[in-house]
């Protein structure tokens, strides 16, 4: 089985270690010098692959906005890591509010105006490409639009995209399928996905098992493996009783019907952890956020032998609060977060 250190190519392209900064959005912006030197110091610490925090669909569709970010990876490429940017879609469409099904303010949105969010994703590749990232990431979790169809508690259409299984996994492969299409082989197209039993989205972890290898068919190159419902939701059990690696195990039973590779996520802070996940064929790759927050030169160090001076994140949450508070994001163990353009 891999170490965390051993690299990974996938579609010839390899990335030195197994070390994924996991998309936290940080309100700082896109296109500014603060917000590459950000992400260029978690590559400087060490990480293989960073992804870049979701990001509207809709500000991807003109190449010249796209073409703006491309300091921000010609910084990250500098320090030897893989960027790839993930791409949201939210429950707005022309300015109205749209879902699988009608639900609160929310109407049914239809099977033409589908097609034109599919059509955004192809292009938003083609742009993503062309800006230099090495990948895009579809964000098919948490309770947003595109997991909504996924879960029978929110998708309530009677046509090609509601009802059975395979009808509510229709439009993540054509998402999928089409972004392929447009953006070609070599380029990494990443997933994220909830993968929970029962209440919180109404679809068992078996369904989710299907979902990724019908992704995997339709030309996904990798697999991120969340938990939780919803952007209003806590998505995490109670920071004083979740083990480390809380979702490991979710992304484990992925992965065992899969040959793509999947990304593990949540609370893993120490080497053993880590290696012990992947050890275990539960994943691999490994993701951090917030400890690389904390402490963004934790793969160096740990891979130094200087595991006993890495700032450890102490879950506060401070960062999650001031996020969803609409704030740029700070942590209480690093003062230099949000300040690297400043150094």
């Amino acid at each position: 089985m891999p170490g965390l250190f051993d690299p990974l190519t996938v579609k010839g392209i390899e990335l030195r270690n197994r070390i994924v900064f996991a998309p936290v959005v940080t309100n700082f912006g896109l296109r500014n010098e603060q917000t590459a030197r950000y992400y260029a110091e978690r590559a400087r610490g060490g990480a293989g692959l960073i992804i870049v925090h979701g990001t509207p669909v809709d500000l991807f569709l003109h190449l010249s906005w796209v073409q703006k970010l491309k300091p921000l990876v010609e910084a990250v490429h500098r320090e030897g890591s893989r960027i790839a940017i993930q791409l949201w879609h939210g429950n707005e469409l022309k300015g109205e509010a749209v879902a699988p099904s009608v639900q609160g303010p929310c109407r049914g949105i239809s099977r033409e105006e589908i097609r034109t969010v599919v059509e955004k994703f192809a292009t938003a590749a083609v742009h993503c490409r062309d800006a230099g990232f090495d990948g895009a990431e579809i964000h098919g979790a948490h309770g947003y639009f595109i997991n909504q169809f996924f879960s029978p508690l929110t998708n309530q259409r009677h046509d090609d995209y509601g009802g059975s299984l395979e009808k509510r996994m229709r439009l993540a492969l054509e998402l999928v399928g089409a972004m392929r299409r447009a953006a070609g082989e070599r380029f990494l197209l990443l997933y994220r996905h909830s993968a929970v039993d029962g209440e919180l989205q109404g679809a068992t972890v078996e369904e989710s098992i299907q979902l990724g290898k019908a992704l995997e068919t339709h030309g996904l190159d990798i697999l991120d493996v969340s938990a939780g419902r919803g952007q209003k939701d806590n998505l995490s059990i109670p920071e004083s009783s979740a083990p480390e690696g809380t979702h490991a195990d979710l992304a484990g039973r992925m992965k065992a019907g899969m040959s793509i590779p999947v990304i593990a996520v949540g609370r893993i802070q120490r080497r053993t952890v880590a290696d012990g996940i992947l050890r275990e064929g539960k994943a691999d790759l490994i993701a951090l956020g917030r400890q690389l927050l904390a402490d963004p030169f934790w793969p160096q160090k740990v891979r130094e032998g200087k595991e006993n001076e890495v700032v450890l994140c102490t879950y506060c949450n401070t960062c999650t609060e001031e996020m969803r508070s609409g704030r740029p994001i700070y942590c209480p163990q690093n003062p230099d977060l949000g300040k690297e353009a400043e150094a």
